[in-house]
């Protein structure tokens, strides 16, 4: 019988192995191979974007190991991270018939394999010595070459604090969140305990510097959900090309409370359920000027005219709203300030929200208050067809938002289904937009008139 015995425990995006010894400092800890891009090097300034995980570029297939040769004789331990969307192998041992992919971990001699899911992750693997088995005195492992973005031999087996330690750089490094535990620094001290932080301990992100795990990262994504990015200072194409300083053991570390990204009316806001708490560790770790980007597909979908809005709220009870700038794809958010020299605590909350266009008229837009519907019928007609009614149907208490051009003595009435006239408003010559909400379920009638004469009348249902 074979004495080959791992020990595994399977966390979300890492395989986690209890076992392996000394500090913890991968600059230090007799790493027999430790292979990942330079942040300085050519391939690094090179990488394309599909294979950029985190900001971090991935090993070209030149340069990882095709195989690691070890005494059978000697423990050992092999952490890789991988990231594909399609079913690979990610290392195997032929002669233990031992094998990793990104959707399973299989050994032959065993009935089960362990399911994994098919996301970028990190894996461990720690085994004792075979010295009684038959056959060959060494181990082959062969790896992967493609989609691996670094990979850490250590000829011993790990003890579970240095293992600690590892997976809190590399989830910190690639954005890939422990789904328990404790986050460490290589000096053994705490970084984030989700015991302190209650109802926020999902998609833990973070930066900040370690320089016994040569970890300097100033711009963060979790990989589970990219939605939310935050970057110190500015957001770069690669972690490297950001040149904003950080101290060492100093981090930032952001979760958020598992709510939905789904919009709710609050006055004349549209508020994501989803709120985020974000730390500040270390003495000189800044707490502002920070650019914060989201997916601007996932907060406004329908690509509907709004303004949008960075709430964030301190413990003395301030909240701070900041304007966001849409660019291709997303929405930034510059110079965002979540403390300053007087707040105390180290503790602040945000999410993020949207708001009826508030469109004045300017000198150049090509519209004109009307003081009368008196323009050809084309110019009518596209005036009409600039009347839109959204989003339709909307929750109870949602916003809803009519748009139209700016133009004089306009009025906005809503009936009930059955005829009663509940809201009458009129209009600012100036305003493009109207917005209000419903506190009860039903279908209502919304008609825009000018100067007592309907434009346009629309149905809406509220669920």
């Amino acid at each position: 019988m074979k004495n080959y015995r791992i020990q595994i425990k399977l966390f979300t995006g890492l395989l986690f192995l209890h076992a392996i010894s000394a500090s913890g400092q991968l600059t230090a800890s007799g790493v027999q191979l430790w292979q990942k891009v330079k942040e300085n090097s050519r391939d690094a300034a090179q990488c394309s974007d599909g294979n950029i995980l985190n900001f971090h570029c991935g090993l070209p297939d030149n340069q990882l190991s095709d195989y690691i040769k070890h005494s059978r004789n000697k423990s050992h331990t092999l952490t890789v991270v991988y990231a594909s969307k399609e079913d690979e192998v990610i290392w195997y041992n032929d002669g233990e018939k031992i094998t990793l992919a990104n959707n399973q971990f299989k050994k032959a001699y065993k009935d089960k394999n362990i399911e994994l899911k098919k996301k970028p992750s990190f894996f461990s693997f720690a085994s004792n010595a075979d010295s009684k088995a038959a056959g060959s005195d060494s181990v082959n492992i062969r790896l992967a070459n493609n989609n691996v973005y670094e990979m850490i031999f250590i000829p011993r087996k790990a003890k579970a604090m240095e293992l600690n330690k590892i997976h809190s750089y590399l989830s910190i490094k690639y954005g890939i969140s422990l789904e328990k535990g404790k986050y460490y620094a290589s000096d053994g001290k705490v970084i984030w305990d989700p015991e302190m932080h209650k109802g926020y301990q999902f998609r833990v992100t973070g930066l900040g510097r370690d320089e016994n795990n040569e970890l300097y990262q100033k711009q963060s994504s979790n990989q589970e959900d990219s939605f939310l990015t935050i970057g110190l200072n500015d957001i770069k194409k690669i972690n490297v090309e950001n040149g904003s300083p950080i101290d060492n053991y100093n981090f930032v570390i952001w979760s958020d409370d598992n709510k939905a990204i789904y919009l709710k009316s609050e006055g004349n806001f549209d508020i994501l359920e989803r709120n985020w708490e974000i730390n500040f560790i270390g003495n000189t770790i800044p707490r502002e000027n920070y650019q914060v980007r989201i997916d601007k597909e996932k907060i406004n979908p329908r690509a509907l005219p709004v303004e949008y809005w960075m709430f964030v709220k301190k413990e003395n009870g301030e909240t701070l709203k900041i304007t966001g700038k849409e660019e291709n794809d997303y929405i930034t958010f510059s110079k965002v300030e979540f403390m300053n020299a007087f707040d105390s605590g180290s503790n602040v909350y945000f999410t993020f929200g949207t708001s009826p266009l508030k469109n004045h008229r300017g000198k150049d837009d090509g519209i004109q208050p009307l003081a009368g519907v008196k323009a050809s019928d084309n110019d009518f007609s596209s005036m009409i067809n600039m009347i839109n009614l959204y989003p339709n149907p909307v929750k109870k208490d949602q916003n809803f938002t009519l748009t139209f051009p700016s133009m004089e003595d306009l009025s906005v009435s809503v009936y009930d289904a059955g005829g009663r006239l509940i809201i009458l408003d009129k209009v600012d010559r100036n305003a493009r937009s109207y917005a209000n909400h419903m506190a009860s379920q039903g279908s209502y009638l919304i008609i825009l008139t000018h100067n007592g004469k309907i434009l346009k009348t629309f149905k809406l249902i509220v669920d």
